[in-house]
Parts: structure tokens; C-alpha cells; sequence
């Protein structure tokens, strides 16, 4: 198997979908309407988002892209911790109605 990316395959198998993908970024972080949220803070949230939906490869990919624009290690590390401590409060808001049904409390 060769070191393709999921990009590199999406543009072999579905160019107009991988097109798209490359127009909705450049939208992001290109369009004066779409700038309100600073780059840096976009790149961040890629990277705590691409952490708690289990993608190591976005993740690292997004961490390159912050390190390219400057980020610190120190911001990067932050942010993978706030990540890290909402996927936490979501399991704890998952399993609500179960702790509820353990400790009597279910309605």
C-alpha cells in the first residue's frame, strides 16, 4: 500500500467531493466574509476537534498547519487538553441515565 492520503484517494475515486472539501476550506480561511475568528484560533479548533473525533492523522495534519503558522507547542498542548476534558464531560453526559439507574435517582 502506498502513502496516499484519504484526500489523495477521495480526489481519485470522487474528484468533484474532494474539490468541494478544498473549496469549503478556502472558504474558511480565505474569504474576507468568514474572518470574525482569527486563523490561529480555526487551526486550533481543528486540532481539538480532529482529537476527540479519534482522528490521529487530521490531528496531526492540523498540528503541522499550526506549527507553519507559528502556534506554540504550549497552545497546541492546551488546546489537545481542552479537547481532551470535553470528550470527558460528553461521557459523563452519555452515561447520565445510567448513573442515574445506579444510584436510584432514574425517573
Amino acid at each position: 500500500m502506498d502513502n496516499k492520503t484519504p484526500m489523495d484517494l477521495l480526489k481519485q475515486l470522487a474528484p468533484e467531493f474532494a474539490a468541494n472539501q478544498m473549496e469549503a476550506k478556502k472558504l474558511l480561511f480565505e474569504n474576507p466574509n468568514y474572518q470574525k475568528v482569527p486563523k490561529k484560533y480555526k487551526i486550533l479548533a481543528g486540532i481539538a476537534a480532529a482529537a476527540v473525533l479519534g482522528s490521529e492523522l487530521c490531528t496531526e495534519m492540523w498540528t503541522k498547519m499550526a506549527r507553519q503558522q507559528s502556534v506554540s507547542k504550549e497552545e497546541i498542548s492546551e488546546i489537545i487538553q481542552v479537547a481532551r476534558y470535553m470528550k470527558m464531560a460528553t461521557v459523563n453526559d452519555t452515561v447520565k441515565t445510567t448513573f442515574a439507574m445506579l444510584t436510584g435517582d432514574e425517573q
